[in-house]
């Protein structure tokens, strides 16, 4: 697992089976945010803009969350989706690449 110290990350982090975890320094995490066992998140190259997760977000297995892309509130990121793109708040991705599977009303 890498997780670096200086990674800035909310409170009540939450890793599920962190092997082969890895998130770039440079990644902003959220509150009440669910890491899932092989999830990537990091930057395109050496020293590139890297993601930010908004609160409450839920990662999937094997999912890259990469670039500069910024994760809205209450995401769902489904398994080995690859997420290159913004995601508004309240919605699942799917897919590779990352697509909106639905809309989902706050707090379901």
């Amino acid at each position: 697992m890498e997780l670096p110290v200086k990674t800035h990350v909310g409170s009540a982090l939450q890793i599920v089976h962190g092997f082969g975890l890895v998130i770039n320094v440079d990644s902003r995490l959220g509150s009440d945010v669910v890491i899932r066992q092989g999830v990537t998140i990091g930057n395109k190259g050496d020293g590139g803009a890297s993601p930010t997760v908004g609160d409450g977000v839920s990662i999937g297995s094997g999912a890259c969350v990469i670039g500069a892309v910024t994760i809205g509130a209450r995401v769902r990121i489904g398994a080995n989706a690859v997420v290159v793109t913004d995601v508004p708040e309240d919605v699942s991705v799917v897919g590779n690449p990352g697509r909106i599977l639905q809309n989902r009303a706050p707090g379901v």
